[in-house]
């Protein structure tokens, strides 16, 4: 998580030397080609960076990529408050903690999905974006063959799927 805060933040620096103001045009454009535009849109300008950095596409992805990642965090911070129920059956237990891990895992994928995005190496953004989506696919998976089902879990994965498939989408029209 430090790492991501620092890389975060490098972000924010890099972007703060780039003149430009947000560009509601730019992330409308962007986001009508998502599957879901409204998660898009709400998910790219809701971000505090958003309003003085969207400036340019690679900037909007930066933004959406680490959107990806708030929800990643905070979906492990969920997963981690429901593991320290004492009352867990072993194999919920063992549901959870794959999950976490995998969610662990998509952080740091999205970390060096942003670390490639400043390089301007879209063709490794689109790797850590993909790897980063395979891990919560394989939450997913667990949820629905063993025991741990979790509604709220999986609706979590739902969206961050989405929004990891937003900032592939993003990436891709930048290519």
């Amino acid at each position: 998580m430090k790492q991501f805060s620092g890389v975060l933040f490098l972000c924010v620096v890099l972007l703060s030397f780039v003149s430009g103001n947000a560009n509601s045009g730019m992330i409308s454009d962007l986001c009508k080609h998502s599957d879901d535009p409204k998660l898009c849109l709400s998910s790219i300008t809701s971000r505090p960076e958003s309003g003085e950095f969207a400036g340019t596409s690679n900037q909007i992805e930066i933004i959406a990529i680490s959107a990806a990642s708030a929800n990643a965090s905070a979906t492990s911070s969920y997963i981690k408050n429901k593991l320290s129920n004492e009352d867990l059956e072993p194999a919920i237990e063992d549901t959870l903690e794959d999950c976490q891990k995998n969610y662990q895992d998509a952080v740091e994928q999205l970390d060096d999905s942003i670390s490639a995005m400043l390089a301007d190496a879209h063709a490794d953004v689109d790797v850590w974006l993909r790897a980063a989506i395979s891990a919560i696919e394989s939450c997913g998976s667990a949820l629905d063959s063993r025991a741990g089902n979790d509604a709220e879990l999986s609706q979590r994965n739902k969206v961050f799927l989405k929004l990891c498939k937003n900032a592939l989408m993003i990436n891709k029209m930048l290519t």
